[in-house]
């Protein structure tokens, strides 16, 4: 079995874990973090410091677990970055090369009001991001999006959060529509 992987994109505090744990239950596909199946064989945390060690081995590592999920079910639903915060809060892309491996077959991009990512992170996390830095993190992961969307020829739905039980409604209907 060779399987496919729908791809929730988004940066910290859009709600991608809450979204994937809802879509799991109401369409029976499994879901995963992304940081959650990176953390499993490399023994990293992240929680607070978002910073990484080694982005581009952690998605060498990221690219094989999801061939052995792959491997195992029809489809997955993967919770992920195009874009992720380095240890001083600056942007920094991820590895391009890792999401042909990754077999995505839809990306969904959840975006959210500025101010309502740094209220989820402040509650979640005890950290306060600037505006300025998590605006330019929101433009690149949309740029980034954008961008493996056309390499790999797949759809890429794009869906600002309300964070109400519309988000959920909304995001499997684009999903069943689409795949």
């Amino acid at each position: 079995m060779n399987g496919s992987t729908i791809f929730i994109a988004g940066v910290y505090g859009t709600g991608k874990s809450t979204i994937c744990s809802a879509l799991a239950e109401r369409l029976h596909i499994p879901a995963f973090s992304a940081g959650d199946l990176i953390s499993v064989i490399n023994g990293e945390q992240y929680g607070t410091n978002k910073a990484v060690a080694d982005k581009d081995n952690n998605q060498v590592l990221l690219a094989m677990r999801v061939q052995e999920l792959n491997s195992k079910n029809r489809k997955i639903i993967l919770a992920g970055h195009f874009c992720i915060f380095n240890a001083c809060d600056d942007v920094e892309v991820l590895p391009e090369s890792v999401y042909p491996a990754l077999n995505i077959t839809e990306i969904v991009l959840l975006e959210a009001d500025v101010q309502d990512i740094i209220s989820n992170l402040r509650h979640r996390d005890g950290k306060d991001y600037s505006e300025k830095s998590v605006t330019a993190l929101s433009e690149k992961e949309r740029e980034q999006s954008e961008r493996i969307s056309k390499q790999l020829k797949c759809p890429l739905y794009i869906y600002k959060m309300t964070f109400t039980d519309r988000d959920l409604n909304y995001v499997a209907s684009l999903l069943c529509r689409g795949g």
